[in-house]
């Protein structure tokens, strides 16, 4: 039960080690009353470091940590206080577990007393008595023995009893094939401080590079838009939502991971607020497929966020539409691989084509001049002077392509023996005379996946 009532002081109070006991705790627990009250899970590391050379040899040890516990009570190793005896772990694997986890503990203060084990005595209370020896402040002389309460830490494994302590994840330990001891590389205690934790300060570096990149290429992308677009599409207009998303997240992220403190639950929040605002953008991951926040196993919570995260960054705005510019081979053949099979099936195909000559040329030449099948049989059907795969002019293309200025577009008539040839050579390609010059040529491939024609 906490104390929040202060001893009461009056003139000829007889004093005793219980009103101090009480002034104590008093201002213990008020302390961690307004702190609790004020901070959202309070309590965890804010530094952590175990010995690896004793870990190799089977043994648990502390080499420096310093936090709080869950009932409030603060720790700094080495220093103020000793680290807890280290621990044999061997024992406490199964032949078929292959890994546990380890607590730092200590016993549960006692309302009704035995909190100190005296000295010399091994006991289950908080504290244990000890003689320090300490100089007066102002004199620097009159060294006095004084006994002072020393933190009772003790190391339990997973599989031993914490009831009646308060007590910190330390290490999740997993056991190989060879029967060495290793640490889980991806094991985050509960934390104070988010800098505290490797494996945590990778996942928000490794979201960050992925989000600058995500920047450079979306930024390319809406510079090289402005430039060429005659319209915006919807998928154009997704596409600078997506990258407002990602700019407006990378300054927070940076702020977080630079900051001297940050706590775990407000990187979380920035987190998630990235990863709902991506789901927008996403067709299988929805707000609610988010991890909740949980202090006691952070491990969990940001690897399953980060994987999420990781999984909508790489999703582009869905689209239906496909861009294969084509290349010149020759001084008039124009050509571009179609080698995937979603390209060739229930597909619509258009030619964009711009040349230094006028629109109406474009629109009129074009059918007439302009031979295409596949880049295999291209030359067979020149010097044969037999006909291609027919191009009809088309005003008004599906509203799904992204019209560019000064081009014109063209539909291909996907059937005949030139049009055979593509499905087998699985590559399209054109020969446009020298009467259309400086020809710069796309073929676009409408898919029936996100609903376009058929």
């Amino acid at each position: 039960m906490k104390q929040l009532q202060p001893v009461l002081w009056s003139k000829g109070t007889f004093l005793t080690p219980q009103h101090m006991q009480l002034q104590d705790k008093f201002l213990e627990d008020s302390t961690n009353f307004r702190v609790q009250a004020l901070m959202f899970c309070a309590w965890g590391f804010t530094e952590l470091v175990l010995d690896q050379e004793l870990l190799t040899q089977g043994q648990l040890a502390i080499t420096r940590a310093s936090g709080i516990f869950p009932d409030g009570l603060p720790f700094e190793i080495p220093g103020p206080d000793q680290p807890p005896p280290s621990k044999s772990i061997e024992e406490f694997f199964e032949p078929d577990v292959r890994s546990l986890d380890f607590y730092m503990a200590i016993p549960d203060y006692k309302d009704k007393g035995l909190n100190v084990a005296g000295l010399g005595r091994v006991a289950n209370a908080r504290y244990l008595a000890e003689i320090a020896n300490v100089r007066d402040d102002n004199t620097g002389a009159s060294e006095k023995p004084i006994q002072i309460a020393r933190k009772n830490l003790r190391l339990l494994a997973e599989n031993e009893s914490r009831e009646g302590s308060s007590a910190l994840r330390v290490a999740n330990i997993e056991k190989t094939e060879t029967g060495a001891f290793r640490l889980n590389p991806r094991f985050v205690p509960p934390l104070l401080e988010v800098h505290a934790n490797d494996y945590l300060r990778g996942i928000v570096n490794g979201i960050l590079e992925i989000l600058s990149a995500k920047s450079t290429q979306l930024s390319g992308w809406r510079r090289q838009k402005n430039q060429s677009l005659a319209d915006f599409t919807t998928a154009d207009i997704a596409n600078f939502w997506l990258l407002y998303t990602v700019n407006s997240n990378i300054p927070v992220l940076s702020h977080l991971l630079q900051g001297q403190r940050c706590h775990p639950a407000e990187l979380f929040g920035a987190l998630t607020g990235l990863g709902a605002s991506l789901t927008t953008f996403s067709s299988s991951i929805r707000p609610r497929d988010l991890p909740q926040y949980d202090h006691a196993n952070l491990s969990k919570v940001f690897t399953d966020l980060d994987e999420k995260l990781r999984i909508l960054l790489e999703t582009v705005v869905p689209t239906n539409v496909v861009s294969l510019p084509l290349k010149m081979v020759s001084n008039t053949i124009y050509a571009t691989a179609v080698d995937q099979d979603k390209y060739l099936k229930n597909t619509r195909m258009y030619l964009a084509i711009s040349a230094d000559t006028s629109e109406e040329t474009i629109i009129r030449r074009v059918p007439q001049l302009v031979k295409a099948c596949s880049a295999t049989h291209i030359d067979q059907l020149i010097s044969n002077a037999l006909p291609g795969i027919p191009l009809t002019h088309i005003p008004s293309p599906p509203s799904a392509i992204p019209i560019k200025m000064q081009y014109q577009y063209f539909s291909l008539n996907q059937a005949g023996a030139a049009w055979e040839t593509v499905l087998r050579a699985r590559n399209f390609a054109a020969h446009v005379p020298s009467e259309i010059a400086n020809p710069q040529m796309e073929l676009i491939i409408l898919l029936p996946q996100a609903g376009g024609p058929s």
